[in-house]
């Protein structure tokens, strides 16, 4: 074993030490640049009808001879959520309907609601707003409304134009704080898990500090930039930073790895929703050339909440909160739910009084508790069979996976990760019934979660030495998963009449049915081949399926050969519900249930570490079809 000097332990530390005392110091720059940047006098202006503007509750941008411009729909909000704290003069060109039609107006500015009279003739307003205690500068624009001759809509004041200007010296927004946070972290975690040398990654602080401060200033009073962009592409350098060179420190703690991975990758995919969130307006005429099906709309304004929570439920994310509000419907009235397993359902429902009745703040909580109790005991059980450099890996490859994102979204996916994680934690340490319990729970969540039965048959035979083992408890762990489909089974029959409703709702609605792998496969070589749409995307997201299909299908096969059992056949099982059917348009998201498949990511990339090379690409897609989801684009 190799010993280190005390000499050399000094040097490391003095190193250290460089660098601890540079980063404060450029912490300190930092600070001091946002105060400056708060100094200089600000201005920003916006022609209403031709570019994005922070007004809320307009109509369609419209141009006539001489200017262009948007009508509101009655009241209208002027929010500026990152011009910081202090006093403003906004200046608004407006007028009533058609630039002569008078209507009775408010303003309210800092919680004072002020009559301006009657706006008609198309004219400048003035007055001065205050920021509030977060730096966020709100104006509200109430009016009566208006229905022109051969309109259907009932119009509000017109806006043309509008100006805000500061008033001396400002303090940052809370935002622009929470900018500042996250883009000097994730700046100087990428310094430090990638550079060579503590001088070479001091020096590199410095224009870490300027990046921060130019994002702060260009932010300052955007409301659509993609400045943001900027933002959410350091933070996800910061996470490819952690996957790629993790410090050999946290390796070692494998559940706090595990955690902090989550956390990183948390942080920065909200980022990336806030971003493409603010900029959907240039996001969408592209997203139409990639896919084609799409429940949303461009953002005309975005808030706290829509980024953290409600951006991130869409889609089947309805079906299950309609089974949460409504219950089950058949026939389907509005909603096809009867496809979807009520395990999800009912725990969001017993968060309910926690929420405040908000449904879908609940499915997010639900959600981020399985993914990091589904991340701990994959992790765990990974680094007991396989040590834990390689649990470090795994966890990883699935967080860097293009559909992870769908684990931190209003979808059963963390759920089932959690419980089928449970079940082979139960497996490998031959704890029967707390498996067949974990996968009685997943086949009530996800119907793959049936196919568990075999491999616990599987597992407790191999453990007997492939002889029937005596009769005990055990016998029941592989019957209980197929009693949790049973009982929804007899549930529906109860209640409906058939026990396979859930799989005609699949047939009937998506034209879901039991079909050969190669079927699926030659759909999706066809459309790529011949440059045809298919309902769930254009060729190019018909690709992405099809490398989704090789990649897993390759690595089941290496499963099989090289991974335990429990693993292997577990991999396989998970897999299956997903090639065995027509349609391929969710498989990108039904895949991420197959959790030892990423493993044995994880294995070959310990044996080829050239494979890292493929984490950027992974990042660039994940980032990709995040946007795309927060916006209501169908990416599985």
């Amino acid at each position: 074993m190799q010993t280190i000097t005390p000499a050399v332990l000094d040097q490391q530390r003095n190193q250290n030490t460089v660098f601890i005392g540079g980063s404060l110091v450029a912490a300190i720059v930092t600070v001091a640049i946002l105060l400056l940047i708060n100094t200089v006098p600000m201005r920003v202006a916006y022609d209403v009808g031709s570019q994005p503007a922070p007004i809320s509750h307009l109509f369609g941008a419209e141009r006539n001879a001489s200017m262009s411009y948007a009508y509101s729909q009655g009241e209208s909000l002027i929010l500026e959520p990152m011009i910081g704290i202090g006093t403003y003069e906004v200046r608004v060109r407006m007028g009533g309907p058609g630039g002569r039609d008078p209507l009775p107006t408010t303003i309210t500015v800092g919680g004072e609601e002020i009559a301006i009279g009657e706006v008609g003739a198309m004219r400048v307003y003035r007055f001065l707003a205050p920021a509030d205690a977060r730096g966020a500068l709100a104006v509200i624009v109430r009016s009566a409304t208006i229905q022109p001759p051969g309109d259907t809509r009932r119009l509000g004041v017109l806006f043309d134009y509008l100006e805000i200007r500061s008033l001396g010296w400002t303090l940052p927004s809370m935002l622009t704080l929470v900018v500042a946070v996250v883009a000097f972290g994730s700046g100087w975690m990428t310094i430090a898990l990638l550079g060579e040398g503590n001088a070479r990654r001091t020096a590199l602080l410095a224009p870490v500090s300027i990046v921060t401060g130019g994002i702060a200033w260009l932010l300052r009073s955007q409301n659509e930039s993609l400045e943001l962009w900027f933002l959410a592409g350091m933070a996800m350098t910061a996470f490819g930073a952690l996957v790629v060179r993790p410090p050999s420190w946290l390796v070692r703690r494998t559940m706090l790895a595990a955690a902090l991975l989550v956390g990183v990758w948390r942080v920065a995919l909200w980022i990336v929703a806030w971003a493409a969130l603010h900029t959907s307006q240039r996001l969408f005429p592209l997203a139409q050339h990639i896919v084609s099906s799409t429940d949303s709309r461009v953002q005309a304004s975005v808030t706290f909440t829509q980024v953290v929570s409600t951006a991130w439920s869409h889609w089947d994310s309805r079906l299950y909160l309609s089974i949460v509000t409504l219950g089950y419907q058949h026939p389907p009235e509005e909603h096809a739910n009867m496809a979807f397993l009520p395990f999800y359902p009912l725990l969001i429902r017993a968060l309910l009084p926690l929420t405040g009745g908000d449904a879908v703040l609940a499915g997010m909580i639900v959600a981020h508790c399985a993914l990091i109790a589904a991340v701990l005991l994959f992790a765990d059980v990974v680094a007991r069979d396989f040590g834990a450099q390689v649990a470090y890996r795994a966890v990883a490859t699935l967080l860097c996976f293009p559909t992870s994102f769908f684990l931190g979204a209003v979808y059963a996916e963390s759920v089932a990760l959690a419980l089928l994680a449970l079940a082979l934690w139960g497996l490998r340490r031959q704890r029967w019934m707390l498996a067949g319990i974990a996968g009685f729970f997943l086949s009530l969540t996800r119907l793959p979660g049936v196919l568990i039965a075999p491999v616990l048959a599987l597992a407790i035979v191999e453990h007997a030495g492939w002889r029937l083992p005596p009769l005990t408890r055990a016998y029941l762990a592989p019957v209980l998963p197929a009693l949790g489909i049973g009982l929804f089974m007899a549930y529906q029959w109860q209640q409906f009449g058939s026990p396979l409703i859930f799989l005609q709702t699949q047939r009937d609605i998506w034209d879901q049915q039991l079909s050969p792998p190669w079927v699926q496969l030659f759909m999706m070589i066809d459309t790529i081949a011949t440059g045809s749409t298919h309902w769930s995307g254009h060729w190019p997201t018909r690709a992405f399926q099809l490398a989704v299909w090789l990649s897993f299908a390759g690595l089941a096969a290496v499963a099989l050969r090289r991974l335990p059992l429990a693993y292997s056949l577990t991999a396989v099982m998970m897999l299956l519900p997903a090639y065995l059917t027509n349609v391929s348009h969710s498989l990108p998201r039904y895949v991420l249930l197959a959790l030892p498949a990423f493993l044995m990511m994880a294995l070959l990339i310990e044996r080829r570490p050239a494979l890292l090379a493929t984490i950027p690409a992974a990042l660039v897609l994940l980032g990709w079809t995040t946007a795309l989801f927060v916006n209501g684009f169908f990416v599985g």
